[in-house]
């Protein structure tokens, strides 16, 4: 088995440490892997914190269980009894989504719901089920979540292969795997996956035991951080499963193995990861085409090395696993704070360098030097509202104590002094090497912000608005205590605040029907004024049903 060098552990710590302190994350627990087994381990804490973080140490995973749902199914395509590319209701019948665009397909792929496209998330369904959802902490049986999918609305073409991300897909997946298989979710893949591979601390949901031995984690707003809630996901096959960084270690030994448990057990075959690791339709993100998506697998680049993984969020627990399938490395981080994700990612890949660097074959990564403090004087000559100066987008420089933050594409984007008047984003959500695009802006003047390649001038408050009539009755609080959604009303806009701190832009389309715009819920249809069975008044976002709030 081999392992970090004194010197390169203690670099892969210090670039940890830096986060953990510099962000305030609870903690951060890492494991790094090649074909032979773990190479190291470990976790670091915040210097304020004293829980004990052990090998039996637990984290919620999150999305990372979705290639274990795609490793569960391409074990029974190779059994011969499934097929990737036929109509989902082959297996679940009834099973006939509402497909608005089967008149007129705008692409080369088909109408048909298959699980190809489901795994991939192009098939067009709703981002989340109507029971089982997200926000709900009531788990119904998966058996339910599906049937009440069967007979949604499409929100996008599945004929055109564009990814939009999809829990109820993978929920439609997960229940063809229990319907074929005969065993529940948990108990197909505990036989056919974890227990194969030593996994014993590992469960999809709270298993006896689990509670006890879960990292605590923190939610987090501008106003500042609270406990995590902890309840079972309904959508089980896309993001419930609990495991430590030793077990995922050896599910990432055997996924760089080409499917070989290290005693020879074929869990899956080379042909199944390769297919599973095949880019399928566009993947979008901020106005550009990024690196593609498999069958619940993420496949990209990694300084010239190909890689496949997988990133997790579920309620204060954000996860990310990397593989260097060429290389034989991998790379497992699990941080405590939610929506850490970019963070999680960057380390994540500063310990393969730092592992590909001490094989001779890449460039040890660089220790990160801290920005200095904002002055007091800059914290109180920006903020305010900057509109841009040629499409007439406002949005708000906000202070939060000694930080600030640029209230910018729907999140709290927190700005750093760079040197001179530039500024660099660099915060909880995103910062260095992040997939977005817009990190650098600069203030000439406390009256003038130069960023997206565009000039913002200062403009006095803005205005109380008048509120359209068909818009007004509706604005407020929706939702469970544990995750508000907010609807709101600015600068001409509709705005929907989810998950705590995700603002979407909800617009009428060519039907008349709001469509959200942002980055969680994009093309989701908005219904303002929606009751429910029970006769409940609401809204519903795509399949969701959120209450509306008392007051």
């Amino acid at each position: 088995m081999s392992s970090l060098s004194p010197d390169s552990l203690e670099l892969f710590e210090d670039l940890i440490r830096h986060e953990v302190e510099d962000k305030a994350i609870p903690s951060i627990s890492y494991a790094l892997v090649d074909r032979d087994g773990l190479i190291v381990e470990g976790h670091v804490q915040r210097g304020d914190l004293t829980y004990p973080m052990r090998p039996e140490t637990c984290f919620r995973i999150g999305s990372i269980t979705k290639t274990f749902t795609a490793v569960a199914i391409l074990q029974l395509v190779e059994q011969g009894k499934l097929d990737l590319d036929a109509d989902v209701s082959t297996y679940l019948p009834g099973f006939h989504p509402i497909n608005p665009f089967a008149d007129n397909p705008q692409g080369p792929h088909g109408t048909a719901v298959t699980l190809r496209k489901l795994m991939s998330h192009t098939a067009g369904i709703v981002r989340e089920p109507k029971s089982g959802h997200y926000l709900d902490d009531k788990r119904p049986p998966l058996e339910e979540t599906v049937a009440e999918l069967a007979g949604s609305t499409l929100k996008l073409d599945p004929s055109a292969g564009i990814m939009q991300y999809s829990n109820a897909g993978i929920a439609v997946v997960g229940r063809v795997l229990e319907v074929v298989s005969g065993l529940s979710y948990s108990d197909y893949v505990t036989r056919n996956i974890l227990a194969p591979l030593g996994m014993t601390d590992t469960s999809s949901g709270t298993a006896p035991g689990i509670l006890d031995r879960l990292a605590p984690a923190n939610m987090w707003t501008l106003d500042g951080d609270s406990p995590a809630p902890v309840f079972d996901l309904g959508g089980s096959p896309a993001g419930n499963i609990f495991s430590t960084t030793g077990d995922m270690a050896r599910y990432a030994q055997c996924l760089l193995r080409g499917g070989f448990a290290p005693d020879g057990t074929r869990v899956i075959s080379p042909a199944s990861l390769r297919e599973m690791w095949v880019p399928v339709g566009q993947r979008m993100a901020h106005g550009k085409v990024i690196n593609g998506y498999g069958l619940c697998f993420g496949v990209g680049s990694l300084d010239g090395w190909a890689t496949a993984g997988h990133g997790g969020a579920v309620y204060g627990y954000s996860s990310q696993m990397i593989l260097l399938p060429s290389a034989g490395l991998g790379v497992l981080l699990f941080a405590t704070l939610d929506f850490a994700n970019q963070i999680g990612t960057r380390l994540a890949q500063d310990g393969l360098r730092i592992a590909l660097a001490e094989r001779k074959m890449g460039a040890m990564p660089q220790r990160v030097q801290s920005p200095p403090p904002i002055a007091e004087a800059q914290l109180e000559a920006l903020p305010g509202n900057f509109q841009n100066d040629a499409t007439g987008e406002v949005v708000e420089l906000k202070r939060k104590d000694d930080k600030l933050f640029l209230m910018g594409d729907g999140i709290p984007l927190q700005i750093r002094p760079a040197g001179g008047d530039a500024y660099v984003i660099d915060g909880r959500i995103y910062g260095r090497g992040a997939d977005y695009q817009h990190l650098d802006l600069s203030f000439p003047t406390p009256d003038r912000l130069i960023w997206k390649d565009a000039e913002w001038s200062r403009i006095a408050e803005v205005p109380d608005e008048e509120v359209p009539p068909e818009i007004a009755p509706h604005l407020g609080e929706y939702g469970p205590d544990f995750n508000i959604t907010y609807l709101t009303y600015k600068h001409g806009t509709l705005k929907c605040l989810i998950e705590y701190f995700c603002t979407h832009d909800c617009v009428k389309d060519a039907a008349g029907d709001f469509r959200m715009h942002g980055i969680l819920y994009e093309d989701e249809v908005l219904e303002l004024g929606a009751v429910d069975d029970e006769g409940r008044q609401g809204i519903r976002v795509g399949a969701m049903f959120l209450e509306r709030r008392a007051g």
